[in-house]
């Protein structure tokens, strides 16, 4: 989903990140590609550059000895925000801890790959002496384990408003851990110093795909790398990004004991050129530092005595408030220095320890929506802390408790249900309850055949929506705005941000707005009997675009068979053929006449197995997304009825329900013979026979249908030209 930059932030968004990843990716890094688009368009800001860079190098470090050795040490709180959507990229702590032990051994010169250093740098392993501790107090003093998990759509995009709660940074170096980095192929990007002055701080600090958080081979200096780059470290080539990415002819970095260089790709050319890479100056013979941690290379081993003395001059200089970081009173407010409350060890080889915090509970499951009988799998999420135990509580369930991690419960009443999670440790307890969080529905339908749902009176009862961010759209009734002017469903994604904080997420709303989704499922309907079936809706819809390539939100239509358990795709619209009232001003748009609506129509192919199917419509946003309206829903079709044949066979289907016993059929038989064909709710044969036997009378059972797990079966029933499907329930 496009994201929409306003002109005012592109100037400090694109200000100048740092960005590295894996070997076979597809692209470097961006980001003096992205910098020289802003240099284009805003000639101040090189200058303002030109400007940092003419400073640093008129600068002599002081506070380094001769070897890279600082007098004392730097210790730089830290906090990891976890962008999620409940999946991989929600990265246990544990892979955190591994990397707060990577960067300390980095920048220490710990590596133990160091010994491999070529010979020409084997005396240029400079120790930064810069320590990073996770924080132990959040900006409002409560404990913190330095690691916040966040579930939200932002970990799609990985941009810059992407980085979500940052925490202050002249107290913190704040990490965004994400699903996907925004520009294509790039692991990781971090912002220096100069680039995030002024009203651009909510842009400082590092970002980075999730599967570079960690000790994983070929890929643990990553961040390393970008806090490098925090710490106003270049590329070990300079600013060549300028011209070529990668760079293809030689550069500098504005260190003095790391030479000319060309940059190198993957794979480490330390197995190819065993003595060292050499391709700047030939002449003199001078081996290129691509083990450097700025390098591209992965063979990352060390930084130079001349990085560390640039390193040590930002964080001892006003560019992006580093000089604070460090301070003794930046280290008590945020609970580094001589921590006083128990604490717990994360069990890495540093003996790293965190505070004992309250838990925060959180918890998700994949299955909002069930049939009867139906189970979900839950997941414990909470953060914050290692849980101590664990209570949760569901509404209607079986089982109405657990203590366990991650229970499987099921439901035999319909309805929404009330889900609570309380999780305890020695320093204290926290509970997340969620009134209706899962929809168990009936196992027979709320309509049958043909319908129009065009809520008025009480059908609008039986949709069901779903906000899965609980922000502030989502779709609900209103009076008025429907096609004339009648009752109808608005997703509301209009928000006035006009007295809004610009730099709160409030004052990000419209620019956090896109790949958000929303849905709206509609009524059970019985369609095993109808035929020619249609799906017809009315919508509305305007956009705060400008520009068509801007519209790139997405309406999706689905259909389930089983209670939303599963959905097939059935149609989308996207673009600019989701606009059917123009443009809508940036403001509450409402439509006002008839004209401003259009119609979506839908062949749907309807079978013996759509006893109680539902559709869903599932809205996602974009950065400029208005408001969206549904009115009018109608399903189409034609109604059969048992023809004279069927009634004619006088068919039973008997015990029914049963606990398990085989099913048996009593019926005349006609003139042909007679297949019976057993589905589950999937429409998967789970047994099939055909009788022979015509002009009699038939008392027989279905092979291969005892045993059968409770559940709703369809039995088919096919005699010539003729069938009937009749419902069958094991208990």
């Amino acid at each position: 989903m496009k994201r929409v930059f306003a002109t005012a932030l592109i100037t400090l968004s694109i200000a100048m990140v740092g960005q590295a990843q894996q070997p076979g990716e597809e692209s470097k890094c961006a980001t003096y590609t992205e910098l020289q688009k802003v240099f284009q368009m805003f000639p101040e800001q090189q200058e303002l550059y030109n400007a940092q860079e003419l400073l640093e190098n008129s600068r002599v470090g002081t506070t380094v000895n001769a070897d890279g050795k600082k007098v004392a040490q730097y210790v730089i709180p830290v906090v990891f925000h976890i962008l999620h959507e409940y999946g991989n990229e929600n990265i246990d702590d544990s892979q955190v801890y591994d990397l707060m032990t990577v960067l300390n051994r980095e920048f220490n010169a710990n590596d133990p790959d160091s010994v491999d250093l070529v010979a020409e740098y084997q005396n240029l392993h400079g120790d930064g002496q810069i320590e990073f501790r996770l924080a132990a107090l959040d900006p409002f003093g409560n404990c913190t384990n330095g690691i916040e998990h966040i579930y939200t759509h932002e970990t799609n995009f990985g941009d810059a408003f992407s980085k979500v709660n940052q925490w202050n940074r002249a107290r913190y170096l704040n990490v965004w851990v994400v699903d996907i980095v925004g520009t294509p192929g790039a692991a990781a990007y971090a912002t220096p110093p100069a680039s995030t002055d002024g009203s651009g701080f909510w842009l400082d600090g590092v970002l980075s795909r999730w599967t570079y958080i960690g000790e994983i081979p070929g890929a643990e200096s990553v961040i390393t790398h970008e806090v490098g780059h925090y710490l106003n470290l270049k590329h070990v080539w300079g600013d060549l990004d300028l011209i070529n990415n990668p760079p293809s002819i030689c550069g500098d970095d504005g260190v003095p004991d790391t030479p000319m260089t060309m940059g190198w790709l993957a794979p480490c050319p330390m197995g190819i050129y065993p003595n060292g890479w050499i391709v700047c100056d030939t002449a003199n013979n001078v081996v290129e530092d691509v083990q450097n941690y700025m390098e591209y290379s992965y063979c990352d081993r060390h930084f130079t005595p001349g990085q560390v003395v640039r390193m040590h001059n930002a964080l001892n200089g006003l560019p992006g408030q580093r000089n604070q970081l460090w301070q003794d009173s930046t280290l008590v407010n945020t609970g580094v220095k001589d921590l006083q409350m128990p604490q717990v060890p994360t069990n890495d080889v540093n003996n790293l320890t965190v505070p004992l915090c309250t838990p925060v509970a959180d918890f998700h499951t994949a299955d909002r929506t069930l049939c009867i009988g139906g189970f979900a799998q839950f997941e414990d999420a909470s953060w914050n802390a290692v849980i101590g135990s664990r209570q949760w509580t569901f509404e209607g369930g079986s089982p109405a408790t657990s203590t366990s991690a991650n229970p499987v419960v099921s439901w035999n009443t319909a309805g929404w249900k009330k889900v609570t999670l309380k999780v305890t440790n020695a320093a204290g307890s926290d509970t997340k309850e969620i009134d209706d969080y899962i929809y168990v529905s009936n196992d027979w339908a709320d309509y049958t055949g043909p319908v129009l749902m065009n809520l008025e009176g009480n059908s609008h009862w039986y949709f069901k929506n779903f906000n899965y961010e609980w922000n502030h759209g989502e779709f609900k009734v209103v009076d008025g705005y429907g096609y004339d002017q009648s009752r109808c469903f608005k997703l509301t994604t209009y928000k006035d941000i006009s007295q809004a904080d610009p730099y709160t997420a409030d004052g990000f709303y419209n620019n956090r707005l896109g790949g958000s989704i929303d849905d709206l499922i509609t009524a059970s309907v019985n369609l095993s009997n109808t035929s020619n079936v249609t799906l017809k809706f009315k919508y509305a819809y305007a956009t705060n675009a400008t520009n068509p390539a801007d519209i790139t939100e997405r309406l999706k239509v689905y259909s389930s068979k089983n209670c939303g358990e599963t959905w097939q795709t059935l149609s989308t619209i996207t673009g600019v053929n989701l606009v059917t009232a123009g443009f809508a001003g940036n403001q509450d748009f409402n439509p006002t006449s008839n004209t401003m609506w259009g119609e979506k129509v839908i062949n749907y192919a309807a079978s013996a197995t759509d006893t109680k199917t539902r559709f869903k419509i599932e809205f996602e946003a974009s950065d400029v997304s208005s408001n969206l309206f549904i009115d009018n829903v109608e399903i189409t079709g034609i109604l059969g009825v048992e023809d004279q044949t069927i009634m004619n066979m006088q068919l039973t289907v008997f015990p029914n329900p049963s606990n398990g016993e085989a099913i048996n059929v009593e019926y005349y038989a006609q003139d042909e013979p007679t297949r019976f064909t057993l589905r589950d709710v999937q429409g998967k044969i789970i047994a099939e026979q055909v009788i022979d036997l015509t002009h009699s009378f038939v008392n027989t059972t279905i092979d291969g249908t005892d045993n059968l797990p409770a559940a709703c079966y369809f039995l088919e029933v096919t005699t010539g030209d003729h069938s009937v499907t009749k419902k069958v329930v094991v208990l």
